[in-house]
């Protein structure tokens, strides 16, 4: 018990510090009342206007923990703890209760939620800590320590760990109760069934540990023939100090016990006032929602403490009592909980390790060392949550596994985690369709033959991605083998109603390559521009009017995406890249054909895409309707605005049009400057009007939100990356310092998680909130220019180039990361030098020019990446 006492005393330090230390306060701090601590933890505190939370768990397992004290969990549709709405009851408590004069007691959450009135609860002090295993919730009354950890072990069963210490002199009574209520059921929301088909019992047998075990359970139906049971089951522990003795204990499975009644609540708990849940309800099912409910009543003596220990296993759709006989023969250790949270920690920390960076004398006052290198570490961990996720992870039924979503965070975490994301690659690709289509999303079957859940809306950029993301991991791993892997198809039954059924027939990953690139190059609109159409939308998901056909009864016309044919260029590029290679021969009639269809794309971009206004200025067209009616992102859309479109722009560099022609510089940089705002480039400025015609939902958005005009980070992370590709490094830093969540005053979400957007309406009084965090693709692209760009490593077929940015916004950095099985290391410094030098293993190299980029890169072959390990020095 000691070293875990050392932990809480440790953060209890920390926090300490930071409050009385404001100068160390405002080196590693962040808005939204967030600290780095000195190990790269996470501590908050609670408060207003807004709420920051982490993830844990394993293998697509969603366990959020917010730093008010809220937690959910769900593994794919199955839903241990419901996710609660804000302001409402959480479905996890913890309490204190302090004896008061009159014989009844205060009660003091544990927890920032809920919310309860009275003295104790006013001043005590709470803060959050995130590690990368656990949470804990801290919360202190004058000379009384509680400390909650909870954490998901490598199975994902929860575990909660509770203490008291009496910090004082003289020992202390109080009680300390705790409350669960899990669903386990695979849903999101409750019904008026639910609660007949649910039992929670409470078993006091001494062989189910000192305090006894809960049981729940609940029942579902798969077909009309086959019912089966969930289990959920809470072992619990307790352990004392010499001194210290408990005094009693009692249980409930009733939530009208422990509340007060149908009408009670968390927030005043009548059974807590009192100090007992009277004559305890040991059964509870049918009438109402039964629960887990205890109370135990101490008496600690001076400088002691109590531990208690639960445990919460779970296990699914059971046919016979096996498998909750198993969960109850479980045996729980306080030893063994705090081994498993160790084991986590190190097993986070070294996971990450392949790809490493650390910066030192940042140049921005924005963008702190000791909060940038901290930061790197958690956008680690948010590409890979994005990357593995199991979908369901917004808890509604829609939020499925996003083709789009997950292959552009897979290119991420290649660089660290190539074989998990080898894996993710193939199952999402078992889920495209025989003609090369890709759903929007997908989902894993709920059981072996059932049909799963998709979104089969073809928003046309579903490919695209697919082909460069595998296109990557080729370059980055050397693993051509991956090519020659077998996977599946679906089929679509009726994609009126997105059913769907799976085909017989399978083939290599390669071949699903070609097939996407058919798929692609058949929605071409060949009677008017050649270029791609748009069908239901692009990466501009509200701007989905540019598809609809004009025609009665013909639901898809010949509108078009700009960026979705820039990207269909460069997957034409990247095809002809691994079908170029000699044991690809056999597939030369590809080849021909895709030379001849990034021939007629370049000619096409140039011919349509382009237009020209005033003084001979021009501009890259976002897209445009049926038969070419109308065109946005123009000097004179369908709302009469002249309009600048981002990711038209930001991929006409990224894509490789650029390079046929660079005299169109001036109108990028030109768009990129009207589209500048406090938070990063918007998506389209200005906004679209209301009454905007033809382009679709996007101007029922309130102007400055989501697409309509916000700073859409994603889209701002895209533009840095190609105004690094382009030469100009100082204007890409610009616009990731304002889009990093840490550099503004104020946050609705996570600061040190990348959000989706920054929303900026003056009329709606929003400042800088954003729609979401965690879930969203900003994460990745902004890695993915960190990698690339500023430290450099761009790998490629026949070996790597090393192309660390002209301008570094640090004095020095170190950046690792392993290519092709090499580890290549980059050690930055800028001494003021006139020209740049490389050392490669202590050996001064010459760098090559790259007149595009404005740097000199170096060059290192395959053959050099044999060694298994090369060092590169870079002095400016």
């Amino acid at each position: 018990m000691s070293k875990y006492k050392n932990i809480i005393k440790e953060l209890a330090r920390q926090y300490k510090e930071l409050k009385n230390n404001p100068q160390k306060a405002e080196r590693v701090g962040m808005p939204g009342s967030a600290f780095f601590l000195e190990n790269g933890n996470i501590l908050t505190s609670p408060r207003d206007d807004g709420d920051s939370r982490y993830q844990y768990g394993n293998n697509g397992f969603n366990f959020w923990a917010y730093s008010s004290g809220y937690m959910h969990s769900n593994d794919g549709l199955f839903t241990q703890f419901l996710k609660t709405a804000e302001g409402q009851e959480p479905k996890i408590a913890f309490y204190a209760g302090i004896p008061k004069d009159d014989g009844d007691f205060e009660p003091i959450s544990l927890l920032s939620v809920p919310v309860m009135a009275g003295a104790l609860n006013r001043t005590a002090e709470k803060y959050t800590v995130f590690t990368g295993s656990c949470v804990y919730y801290i919360t202190e009354v004058g000379d009384l320590r509680f400390a909650v950890r909870v954490y998901p072990d490598e199975h994902n069963y929860l575990h909660f760990t509770i203490t008291v210490q009496n910090l004082g002199v003289k020992s202390r009574q109080l009680f300390i109760s705790t409350y669960f209520n899990p669903f386990l059921v695979h849903n999101f929301s409750e019904n008026v069934e639910n609660r007949w088909f649910r039992e929670a019992r409470y078993i006091e047998e001494a062989k189910y540990g000192n305090l006894g075990a809960f049981v729940i359970k609940t029942n579902e139906d798969l077909s009309r023939t086959t019912s089966v049971s969930n289990y959920g089951v809470v072992l619990r522990n307790m352990e004392l100090d010499k001194n210290t003795t408990l005094l009693r204990q009692e249980a409930t499975t009733s939530r009208y016990q422990y509340v007060g009644g149908s009408t009670g609540s968390l927030h005043y708990p009548a059974s807590l006032y009192k100090g007992s849940f009277g004559s305890a309800k040991k059964v509870c099912a049918f009438t109402e929602v039964g629960i887990i409910g205890d109370m135990l009543h101490l008496e600690i003596a001076g400088s002691e403490m109590v531990r208690y220990d639960a445990e919460l296993s779970y296990a699914v759709n059971c046919t016979d009592n096996a498998e909750l006989d198993r969960l109850l023969s479980r045996k729980i250790a306080s030893f063994e909980t705090d081994r498993k949270a160790v084991e986590l920690e190190e097993t986070k920390k070294k996971s990450g390790e392949q790809l490493y960076c650390k910066v030192k004398g940042s140049y921005s006052d924005k963008v702190k060392d000791e909060v940038f290198n901290p930061f790197i570490e958690h956008l680690k961990n948010q590409v890979e949550f994005c990357s593995l996720l199991k979908g369901y992870v917004h808890a509604w039924a829609g939020s499925l596994i996003g083709i789009r979503d997950i292959f552009q965070s897979l290119e991420g975490l290649i660089f660290w985690k190539p074989k998990a994301a080898r894996t993710k690659i193939i199952e999402a690709l078992n889920f495209i369709f025989i003609d090369g289509r890709c759903p929007r999303q997908y989902s894993l079957p709920r059981s072996e033959g059932s049909a799963p859940a998709m979104d089969l809306r073809p928003f046309i950029d579903q490919g695209v991605w697919v082909i460069s993301t595998i296109y990557s991991y080729l370059k980055v791993t050397g693993d051509f083998e991956f090519l020659k892997e077998a996977c599946g198809y679906y089929e679509i039954v009726d994609e009126k109603i997105g059913l769907v059924r799976k085909s017989k027939e399978k083939d290599s990953i390669l071949d699903h390559m070609l097939r996407i690139m058919e798929y692609l190059l058949s929605n071409r609109d060949n009677e008017n521009t050649g270029c791609i159409r748009a069908l239901y939308g692009d990466w501009n998901d509200a701007l989905d009017g540019l598809g609809v056909s004009s025609k009665p009864g013909v639901e898809y016309g010949t509108g078009v995406s700009v960026m979705a044919t820039l990207q269909v260029y460069q997957n034409l590029g990247e095809m002809l890249e691994i079908l170029d290679r000699s044991e690809y021969r056999l597939y030369s009639t590809y080849s021909f054909k895709y030379r001849e269809a990034l021939s007629q794309l370049k000619e096409n971009l140039i011919k349509f895409a382009v237009i020209y206004g005033e003084n001979n200025e021009r501009r890259i067209l976002h897209g445009w309707g049926d038969g070419r009616s109308y065109l946005v992102g123009s000097f004179d859309d369908p709302d009469h605005c002249s309009r600048h479109g981002l990711t038209s722009n930001a991929f006409w560099v990224l894509s490789g049009m650029y390079d046929t022609d660079v005299s169109i510089k001036e109108t990028i940089l030109n768009a990129f400057q009207a589209l500048d705002s406090k938070y990063g480039y918007k998506t389209f400025q200005p906004h679209f009007l209301c009454d905007t015609k033809g382009v679709g939902r996007i101007p029922k958005l309130h102007a400055g939100t989501a697409e309509n005009g916000a700073s859409y980070i994603h889209a701002t992370a895209f533009a840095a990356m190609s105004l690094y590709r382009i030469g100009y490094p100082k204007k890409a830093w610009e616009q990731i310092v304002k889009i990093l969540p840490f550099t503004h005053e104020r946050l609705s979400h996570s600061p040190f998680i990348m959000p989706n957007s920054y929303v900026y309406n003056e009329d709606l009084q929003i400042d800088g909130e954003s729609m979401n965090d965690w879930a969203t693709g900003s994460s990745n692209v902004l890695l993915k220019t960190l990698v690339r760009y500023v430290f450099g490593l761009e790998p490629v077929f026949r070996g790597v180039w090393i192309q660390t940015a002209a301008w570094i916004p640090f004095e020095e950095f170190e950046f690792s990361a392993y290519v092709k099985g090499c580890r290549i290391s980059i050690a930055y410094k800028n001494f003021g030098r006139p020209v740049r030098r490389f050392r490669i293993n202590g050996t001064t190299c010459k760098g090559t020019k790259n007149d595009i980029m404005g740097i000199e890169r170096l060059w290192i072959s395959e053959e050099e990446l044999k060694c298994g390990e090369i060092i590169i020095e870079i002095e400016d």
